[in-house]
């Protein structure tokens, strides 16, 4: 049986890396080297998805900085990554997409049962509850499709924050060089 191959596409750079096999890019997740807006294609680069959109890569969570501004969806070890580099504290609120649940970090079972400043594939999943174990094909795939739609809600929430800045940005810009506001 042929193995399956990845590719990934950094948004940062529009670099590709592959071909690479499922395990090496769930260690790339795991290490927080893979952002919510890079993109995952595994078929030979025809088509990409948002690299949140592969279950594989447990990018389930979403975290809610001090300014109310969501950040993700991500994982643990990019949660972790943030913690030891004082991006954020234990005081942050995560919202899992997958059971829509809100909770502080510091009452997390996974964060409680990991220490946040250790990050690898080994120490990522612990205490994440999450199985191998499927459910109904139904439940997983309405799961699939809340998912898949709160995870566009979230980009195009961030889309319509950036063109309202812009927006005002112009808009003041028009005012100062007229002395009038636009029509």
């Amino acid at each position: 049986m042929h193995e399956r191959t990845w590719h990934l596409l950094k948004a940062s750079d529009k670099e590709v890396y592959g071909p690479i096999d499922l395990e090496t890019m769930r260690g790339w997740a795991a290490d927080a080297k893979i952002s919510p807006l890079d993109k995952i294609s595994s078929d030979n680069r025809m088509s990409w998805q948002r690299a949140p959109m592969i279950p594989d890569l447990q990018m389930d969570l979403l975290v809610q900085m001090p300014d109310n501004y969501l950040y993700g969806p991500t994982n643990v070890a990019t949660i972790q990554e943030f913690l030891a580099t004082g991006e954020i504290d234990e005081n942050v609120t995560i919202i899992n997409c997958l059971d829509n649940t809100e909770a502080r970090l510091s009452e997390l079972g996974w964060f409680k049962a990991s220490p946040h400043h250790v990050r690898s594939a080994a120490t990522t999943l612990l205490g994440t509850g999450r199985t191998d174990e499927k459910s109904g094909a139904g439940d997983v795939m309405q799961q699939s499709r809340i998912t898949t739609l709160e995870k566009q809600v979230m980009e195009l929430q961030r889309v319509v924050d950036e063109w309202q800045q812009a927006y005002s940005s112009l808009r003041q810009q028009f005012v100062e060089a007229t002395g009038r506001e636009p029509m």
